[in-house]
């Protein structure tokens, strides 16, 4: 009799704490677990959701750091088929809150734009709504309806958001007649603690180029001039101007993530010259970027002649022309092109491989970047913290190659040699040289500029000092081993 009892009590309690499942008109539970494996009694407008729900533990398959925690094989997860790429919403049905509290699962971008919300089935107003903390994994939320119970309301998904964490994930909408004590719950404390601030008022969002030219407040004697805007040119990553006053922008559209994995790691079958095998040649121009070169031909400040250099590019960063030839940061490359002589700027040959190994899989706005030519005539680039990068000639071995990942380098045009120049830093995008020939950088996250002294070491957002000594290289060598796909010695 007591174990009855008991037990009883114990299956009341799971019922209690697992909750049920809204029921629908016809009085069947609804697809709120999408268990179903579809999305069977939701409604979908735009993309968003496409392809959705997805089954298993995605997230830990492409990343070590994170994982689902979803419940049972379905569950929304927004990054899993377009990335932050998508938008649009997905509303269930309505049904009647039946019990006092509800509870559901939430992950993804911490946006206002990216939020479960709860409204009112009969006047649409929304009455909860909660975003993401900037995880992949699900954590609970738990709601109390006291105020909608015996009403009939909808769950509706919203990801209005294609930037960084701009996806939502969801999973495991229940009732129930008790408050849930939920492993890992969300309280509305820490909601509202995480919730960003309100986006800044963009006073002049929105004009096209010439109005924001004509709006903008210059210092005394300075004049602006609209030299190239959309849609001639679209999202540009990178430019520089040669010695004819040219400027040549390349066009990131790959960004951020590369076109498909480089042949033949370490590049052993480029020639002596840097020339690129078949495939090589194949991978460097796996992807959507492009070169472009516009020119002022008239002297209004505006480009009236337009030429596409280059086409069929792979996660351009980094660009500058000298030397004969056009530099081009392209991850896991850095390439030259030769430049044809004329007035027409085409190249003169297929692009030669001068470096491989940078970093292409981590955080790529981080990457090879920011192309500066030097007063002493080496060129100079970037290198963020968070992508760790094994440069060196192509066919280098991994115990040879130079470990970069936060600070400045530079390479000789002529010799070939290429070098680390300043450690430190977060991510730099933004290097320059001063009248006395000193360098000065600009970094996001740590203090943000830096004089970049030969050999110095600046503050670092994270990771490890990399470029002096046997204790540095060893204590490195499991990084080496582990980016290069090698088993740790």
């Amino acid at each position: 009799m007591k174990t009855s009892i008991l037990l009883a009590a114990f299956l009341g309690l799971r019922v209690a704490a697992e909750g049920v499942l809204p029921k629908g008109a016809d009085g069947r539970p609804l697809n709120l677990d999408f268990e179903a494996g579809n999305l069977s009694g939701w409604t979908a407008e735009g993309n968003a959701f496409t392809g959705q729900p997805v089954e298993g533990d995605m997230v830990a398959k492409r990343r070590g750091d994170m994982r689902s925690d979803h419940q049972g094989r379905f569950w929304i997860g927004g990054f899993e088929r377009l990335g932050d790429a998508g938008r649009g919403t997905l509303t269930s049905e309505p049904f009647v809150a039946t019990h006092r509290w509800a509870s559901f699962r939430i992950a993804g971008g911490p946006w206002p734009d990216t939020r479960v919300e709860l409204l009112d089935a009969e006047g649409g107003e929304v009455f909860f709504k909660a975003s993401g903390l900037e995880t992949e994994n699900l954590r609970p939320v738990v709601v109390d309806l006291s105020a909608r119970q015996g009403r009939r309301i909808r769950v509706r998904l919203v990801d209005d958001n294609g930037g960084h964490w701009g996806h939502l994930n969801f999973d495991d909408f229940r009732l129930h007649a008790d408050r849930p004590q939920l492993a890992g719950e969300i309280t509305q404390a820490e909601l509202r603690r995480r919730q960003p601030p309100p986006a800044d008022e963009v006073l002049f969002a929105g004009l096209s180029a010439q109005d924001a030219a004509a709006k903008a407040s210059m210092p005394p004697d300075f004049r602006m001039h609209v030299f190239a805007s959309e849609p001639d040119i679209v999202q540009p990553i990178a430019f520089c101007e040669d010695d004819r006053g040219r400027i040549w922008v390349a066009e990131g559209l790959a960004y951020p993530r590369r076109r498909g994995n480089p042949p033949a790691a370490g590049g052993g079958a480029v020639g002596p010259d840097g020339r690129p095998s078949p495939d090589q040649l194949k991978d460097i121009f796996g992807g959507p970027d492009r070169i472009l070169v516009f020119e002022d031909t008239d002297g209004d400040h505006r480009a009236d002649k337009k030429t596409v250099f280059l086409e069929g590019l792979n996660l351009v960063s980094g660009l500058e022309v000298g030397h004969g030839g056009v530099w081009i940061g392209a991850a896991p490359y850095l390439l030259f092109v030769p430049l044809a002589e004329g007035d027409t700027p085409r190249p003169a040959g297929d692009p030669r491989i001068l470096l491989d190994g940078w970093d292409y899989k981590a955080d790529t706005h981080e990457t090879l970047n920011t192309f500066t030519w030097g007063p002493d005539g080496w060129l100079y680039g970037c290198h963020g913290v968070f992508c760790p990068s094994l440069v060196g000639r192509p066919g280098t071995p991994v115990e040879e190659r130079q470990w970069m990942d936060a600070g400045v380098w530079r390479y000789h045009p002529v010799r070939h040699r290429f070098e680390v120049f300043t450690e430190g830093g977060s991510n730099p995008w933004g290097i320059d040289f001063d009248e006395q020939g000193e360098l000065w950088a600009e970094m996001c996250v740590v203090p943000h500029l830096f004089h970049m002294i030969p050999g110095a070491r600046i503050t670092r957002q994270g990771g490890q000092h990399f470029a002096v000594g046997r204790e540095e290289i060893g204590r490195n060598r499991a990084h080496r081993q582990t980016i290069a796909g090698l088993p740790k010695v």
